[in-house]
């Protein structure tokens, strides 16, 4: 039999068996009152003896939407998912699994329903690829949680999936500032001089990152001392000049005699175990490992406590990887390896064997067979298969970080980004999209799971800007960085052997454009922060497709636009050599914005239709809605290096216009106390002129700095008309 629940009004759960508790729901469900049945609301149902099918016809206009980090269009349909955490570094449009798990989606036709699959195991979405008008789900377990979400309108369905799994994580100000990474930067001279070449070439950037060669043969919470010495000294002279550093921390714990974190948790028995009882062996970058088992609340709380001594040296940014978890191999698996190396040595003309052996390397790694050889041992004394819960392990070790940073750091806010995810870790966690390629292809890829994302509940989160792996062009890293605008994080990363991709790496002129890009974003900030904030106060996504905002059939085919925040829309450029792109404005008169600096004003105003739009190498196309505010600021070489006593309110109003502005302290959760300021900002067209006034709710505990507005206001004739306001 199956329990049925009525979570809220619109939220119905169907419980099959005994489901593994997640974590991923913040509503407790077990007080709630339930009934049994036969039948469950949506899908024809098929439980056999491990898994449970659910399957359902499609309609010709159905359109599937969600599912978080994964490859293919916006719209679903047509492929084939699999949540089952993966570290694979070649994202190419077959691949069916990434890096997290995100079982959450919305079918979108004559009914529009949400579907939350709370399972830990290995679930397979068949969206319409082998039957095109049927969508099969196969979920390898017979222990489920299956939530239903009722709503005729898609945004209202992501608001209640949110109220059942959470609010999204909320980090420091900063955060929203530029970030430089690369695989690697070897040494404390290398980052020292990055950091110069910013404040010397006028480039904000907020964050620097630090790769695995800062660590002591690759063990993790260690500090190479030849490579970084004084590494306190280090931290505290780049936070100086408004440089955050954030390490990489990696779960795979080197095996070493004396080394204190394999010693003590060795000792404690805090690593997964193989079924004989033995420590489970894998090996990535340090070699032979061992790999903490978070799934036990007193591993991670210890785990929590080993970033005491790096928080206690200035840092409150880390970045956690490999925590699929990544298996390189296992002893095991390197030895039938070379058994076949060994058979195909003894063949005289081996020829096709090359193939066998290709596959058979390429198979060592992440191998469904490894990650069913080891255990768990969960706080209640049960024993459990890691493949049972696999895609919790890079939840669980994020848990674990944001807990111990929590209690390490006290009311000062974290950046910390995870590789590896499930639904719930946007409560206490980012996440980037992992090791994508200098492809043009991987523009258009993050700019659609941007928008997957966010329905997810991953608010704050990006791609690698510029691309990890390959060679990237100054042109790629131009358009890509032009779409790092409108992305929370704002991280350009390369790989080891790769090419240089900082913004200073290619010709001058390549430099003088990515240096207006970064300042034009430190312009956004305001208008960032604030909306990022008010989308978590409202349960509204920062970034939403435009097709869920405005209700034109025609907007589903769009998908390389989308809504940023409640007035900009982004339309980047993601092929090469294009002096423009074809754009679709919905509904309303659009301000058309060329930002080629935040000094330069280059606008045109849009009817609604489709146009292609001319747009050199150097401009970022920035739509403003009609009857709509954006709200910048000077730039700054970093967030927080000065106050922002004024604020700046471009606006296209043709009758009149409203915008509230929030702001708290950026680095604290004084905000939950109160501490906050809304700022609402009106303009009204009146007699060829415009009236502006404000108001603000200020609380007693936080004031804010802001004195003066400057207004540049557009009418639909593209006239400005400016005027001054002061506080």
């Amino acid at each position: 039999m199956i329990k049925k629940y009525e979570i809220f009004k619109n939220i119905t759960l169907f419980r099959f068996g005994d489901p593994f508790k997640t974590g991923a729901v913040v509503v407790d469900v077990d007080q709630i009152n339930f009934k049994e049945v036969k039948d469950i609301y949506l899908f024809d149902k098929n439980v056999g003896l491990d898994k449970v099918v659910f399957n359902k016809t499609l309609s010709a206009g159905d359109s599937i939407y969600g599912l978080g980090e994964n490859l293919g269009s916006l719209n679903k349909r047509g492929k084939i998912y699999r949540c089952y955490s993966s570290d694979d570094f070649l994202h190419t449009p077959e691949k069916e699994a990434l890096y997290g798990s995100h079982p959450f989606f919305i079918i979108d036709g004559d009914e529009t329903v949400g579907v939350f699959i709370d399972s830990p195991s290995e679930i397979k979405i068949d969206a319409g690829f082998k039957d095109t008008n049927l969508l099969s789900i196969e979920v390898s377990s017979t222990d489920i949680d299956l939530y239903i979400f009722r709503s005729k309108n898609k945004i209202d369905i992501i608001g209640s999936f949110l109220s059942l799994v959470g609010t999204p994580y909320i980090p420091p100000k900063w955060a929203f500032g530029y970030q430089q990474c690369r695989w690697s930067y070897p040494n404390r001279e290398t980052v020292e001089s990055i950091g110069n070449q910013f404040r010397s070439l006028d480039i904000p950037c907020d964050v620097i990152y630090l790769d695995i060669d800062y660590m002591k043969d690759y063990k993790v919470f260690t500090v190479d001392e030849n490579k970084f010495p004084d590494f306190e000294d280090f931290i505290a002279k780049m936070l100086e000049k408004g440089f955050k550093i954030a390490p990489i921390i990696d779960p795979g714990v080197k095996i070493e005699d004396g080394y204190e974190v394999y010693e003590e948790g060795k000792s404690k028995g805090y690593f997964c175990k193989k079924e004989n009882g033995l420590d489970f062996v894998g090996t990535v970058w340090p070699g032979a490992t061992c790999y903490p088992d978070f799934a036990n609340s007193k591993v991670r709380e210890w785990w929590g406590g080993l970033y005491e001594e790096m928080v206690k040296s200035g840092i409150c940014a880390f970045w956690n990887d490999m925590n699929e978890p990544a298996i390189f191999f296992t002893p095991d698996g390197l030895k039938n390896f070379y058994s076949l190396v060994d058979k195909i040595k003894e063949k005289k003309d081996p020829g096709f064997d090359f193939f066998s052996i290709k596959d058979a390397v390429n198979g060592l790694s992440n191998k469904r067979e490894d990650y069913q050889s080891f255990f768990h041992n969960l706080d209640d004394g049960k024993v459990i298969c890691h493949d049972k819960i696999h895609n919790l392990y890079g939840f669980f070790m994020a848990l674990a970080t944001s807990d111990g940073l929590k209690k390490l750091l006290g009311n000062k806010r974290y950046l910390l980004l995870s590789r590896s995810s499930y639904i719930g870790a946007h409560r206490f966690t980012s996440i980037w999209m992992g090791d994508n390629q200098s492809w043009w292809e991987h523009i258009i890829v993050n700019i659609r799971m941007l928008q997957s994302l966010n329905m997810c509940g991953f608010f704050y989160t990006g791609a690698d800007i510029g691309g990890f792996g390959c060679n990237s062009s100054a042109e790629l890293v131009i358009r890509w960085s032009q779409l790092g605008i409108f992305s929370p994080l704002f991280r350009n990363h390369s790989a080891l052997g790769t090419r240089n991709q900082e913004p200073w790496a290619f010709d001058s002129a390549t430099t003088d454009i990515i240096r207006d890009i970064i300042k034009f974003r430190y312009a956004l900030i305001p208008y960032i922060y604030s909306e990022y904030l008010k989308s978590i106060i409202n349960s509204r996504c920062l970034i939403l497709p435009v097709s869920f905002v405005f209700d034109d059939p025609i907007l589903k085919n769009i998908e390389d636009q989308f809504m940023f925040g409640e007035s900009i829309m982004a339309a980047p450029i993601y092929t090469p050599n294009s002096g423009g792109r074809y754009v679709t404005l919905p509904d309303v008169k659009w301000l058309c914005w060329k930002v080629k600096n935040f000094d330069d004003r280059d606008v045109s105003i849009y009817n609604p239709g489709s146009y292609f739009i001319n747009c050199e190498l150097d401009e970022t196309l920035t739509f403003v809605k009609e009857n709509s505010i954006v709200v910048l600021t000077r730039p700054q070489n970093y967030v927080g290096e000065k106050k922002i006593t004024e604020l700046l309110a471009v606006a296209f109003v043709t009758d009149r216009a409203s915008y509230m502005y929030y702001d708290d302290d950026g680095e604290t959760y004084d905000f939950q106390k109160g501490k906050f300021i809304n700022l609402n900002i009106f303009i009204e067209k009146s007699d060829g002129d415009y009236e502006v006034y404000f108001n603000d709710e200020e609380s007693a505990e936080y004031k804010n700095d802001i004195r003066t507005i400057k207004f540049e206001i557009y009418d639909e004739n593209g006239r400005v008309f400016t005027k001054i306001i002061s506080r």
